[in-house]
């Protein structure tokens, strides 16, 4: 899944978050929550994991993401200031 691809599920969740209520100012700080989708359904535990970490990673660095893994949503949760 190229960058292309999956970058209008992240300004979704941008826009999601800001119209919620979320802070601009702390947006550095909001919790990001990435939801997969998997080729090969029956894949071991720590093999999804690990493929999860890279596909982070790429996302990150607005990258290709690893084969076997889709994006198919992003959830950004507002961190609680004190």
């Amino acid at each position: 899944m190229e960058y292309t691809e999956y970058k209008s599920i992240l300004d979704a969740a941008l826009t999601d978050y800001i119209n919620n209520g979320g802070s601009v100012f702390y947006m550095a700080d909001a919790v990001k929550e990435y939801i997969f989708d998997y080729d090969n359904g029956t894949m071991p535990f720590d093999t999804k994991n690990r493929l999860e970490d890279k596909a982070v990673k790429a996302i990150t660095e607005k990258k290709k993401l690893p084969d076997g893994v889709r994006l198919i949503k992003c959830i950004w949760h507002g961190k609680d200031r004190q």
